[in-house]
């Protein structure tokens, strides 16, 4: 359904609307039709129809009387012990009171782009230096368009570092910016045809560390789940992947677990859920997208973590994951956020990202820098395991 229509500034103009049927698919693919999976029409309409209590808005731009862009949105509830998580203050006396405070406090968070996938910066568009100008505008005029629930903050994430200089227009509208935990990336050696070439391109410390590990785990077995199988072990798969959730600082939603069968619905063979048993019980899954035809995505896990103190599962998980990009001759893997310093223990790198908030109470909004500028990521050391 239709929302919104405004005009913009010169010969821009949008058209707001509340569901991503409301656009023809066609008119979708056609704005760029090189983009990765997860913002393509299937994808985002599988999110809306399972994330029930998320509200949303899809924006297309038009430049005269041609479509030239797609913005996407998600309203959802927001924590702000997100924030305090991720703050390196560790102040005492009135500004602790303040921190446990604002930390109790919720928000309607209006963010652009699809907040279950790792990167994705919610642009569909052939020139985003174009676009990125227009957004405070379009944020300005998108929150107008909720009535019963109305966005008190607005978050533009997964601004890669490189691209910062394009979001200049931002501060200038009163969004603050702040880093967020770094998203992570690995090459795939093209001279890399089975695994014993990536353990041979390893470092002798490595490659001791990779042997032991494999070593530790060999009681661990790995099966792909058929679409059956994901339906069985549905609820054994979201304690796992709860486990996950309550380990990270800054958590944004949290999944609905009937993803992982929709997904295997709509890709077949070009989505793989890895299970992991130990003793016939399932100690922690793993969702792997190989839709785009160079990047192996792995976008969600679940994981048990008594099980992965004793048996390096997660490491294990890991160079599964190496072996499958290059079973699959992927050019990379794009691994997301978290854990850091292990990935990099395995040749991947991080790829820094930048975010940009503001709360629609102006009061509230210049306060902001002082929590934002003691938001900081967890320090790591990047390893690299490579001779």
């Amino acid at each position: 359904m239709q929302v919104s229509s405004n005009q913009l500034e010169n010969d821009f103009s949008i058209e707001v609307f509340s569901s991503v049927s409301s656009i023809d698919e066609v008119v979708w693919n056609n704005v760029n039709a090189d983009i990765p999976f997860y913002k393509t029409h299937r994808f985002l309409s599988v999110i809306e129809d399972i994330q029930k209590e998320l509200e949303f808005r899809y924006v297309l731009v038009r430049k005269r009387d041609s479509i030239i862009a797609i913005l996407y949105m998600q309203l959802l509830d927001f924590s702000f012990k997100n924030l305090v998580n991720y703050s390196s203050d560790n102040s005492n006396g009135f500004k602790a009171k303040f921190k446990g405070y604002i930390a109790k406090k919720n928000t309607k968070l209006l963010n652009l782009g699809n907040v279950f996938f790792t990167g994705d910066n919610g642009i569909i568009c052939a020139n985003e230096e174009e676009i990125i100008p227009l957004i405070p505008r379009i944020f300005k005029i998108t929150n107008k368009t909720f009535i019963n629930k109305k966005p008190s903050a607005s978050l533009i994430a997964n601004i890669y570092l490189q691209d910062e200089k394009k979001c200049a227009q931002f501060g200038h509208n009163s969004f603050h910016s702040f880093t967020t935990e770094p998203d992570m990336f690995m090459n795939v050696d093209e001279s890399w045809k089975s695994f014993d070439d990536y353990m041979n391109a390893l470092s002798s410390k490595y490659r001791v560390r990779t042997k032991k590990v494999l070593s530790t785990s060999t009681n661990i077995i790995q099966k792909e789940f058929s679409l059956e199988e994901i339906s069985s072990e549905k609820e054994a798969m979201q304690k796992l992947y709860n486990n996950v959730m309550n380990h990270v600082a800054f958590n944004m939603a949290t999944l609905n677990i009937d993803f992982f069968e929709k997904m295997k619905m709509l890709y077949e063979e070009k989505c793989t859920i890895l299970g992991y048993y130990l003793n016939n019980e399932l100690v922690s899954f793993a969702c792997l997208f190989h839709v785009d035809k160079t990047i192996l995505h792995i976008h969600y896990i679940g994981l048990n973590y008594e099980i992965n103190k004793e048996y390096k599962l997660y490491n294990r998980m890991l160079l599964d994951f190496v072996k499958f990009a290059i079973e699959k001759q992927k050019q990379y893997i794009h691994f997301g956020r978290t854990a850091t310093e292990i990935k990099t223990t395995i040749g991947a790198a991080p790829n820094a990202l930048q975010a940009y908030l503001k709360m629609n109470n102006s009061v509230v909004n210049t306060a902001l820098p002082y929590f934002l500028k003691r938001i900081k990521p967890a320090e790591f050391i990047a390893r690299n395991p490579f001779k």
